[in-house]
């Protein structure tokens, strides 16, 4: 039972839209319209990490660690 309620849950449309939050949550901050950005998790120390697109690569805020585009999904 419980299995088929998560399974229900996980085919319902997202109670939030996340990514349109944070789009005007950074242009907000950013005092311009933000519209190209991505958010990964750094495979050495798990932090979550947000790039501003199109970026070569993406850099760590904890430990600095470059990340190149195909490795930040």
């Amino acid at each position: 039972m419980l299995l088929e309620q998560l399974i229900e849950k996980a085919e319902q449309e997202p109670e939030y839209d996340w990514d349109s939050y944070y789009r005007w949550r950074f242009s907000t901050l950013a005092g311009r319209e933000v519209t190209g950005s991505t958010f990964w998790v750094c495979k050495k120390c798990l932090t979550v990490n947000m790039t501003f697109l199109p970026a070569r690569y993406g850099k760590c805020r904890l430990c600095e660690l470059i990340h190149l585009p195909h490795e930040m999904k």
